[in-house]
């Protein structure tokens, strides 16, 4: 695979993430009308998927990086705060 057909295959999923990012943002200050227009700007539960994957990965990098702990050690961490959003004991 040359380099401009990977650009050319990853572009669609890049753009999703970048919208679930603005998502994101928009569900932090309370922008209701914000978060429904990007909502409506995905074409299906795949697009959606497919960015949203690529934000949580490299979100998590950027975590690794900043603390200094592995993958895993971070992916633990969410997984024990996201219990504990549950009320999981």
């Amino acid at each position: 695979m040359t380099s401009d057909q990977r650009s050319a295959q990853l572009r669609p999923v890049v753009l999703a993430a970048q919208r679930v990012a603005g998502l994101v943002a928009a569900r932090a200050r309370a922008d209701a009308e914000g978060t429904r227009t990007l909502m409506l700007s995905f074409d299906d539960a795949q697009e959606l998927a497919g960015g949203a994957l690529l934000v949580a990965e490299l979100s998590m990098g950027l975590l690794s990086r900043a603390t200094g702990e592995s993958l895993d050690e971070c992916v633990a961490s969410l997984c024990l705060e996201l219990e504990q959003a549950l009320g999981v004991p």
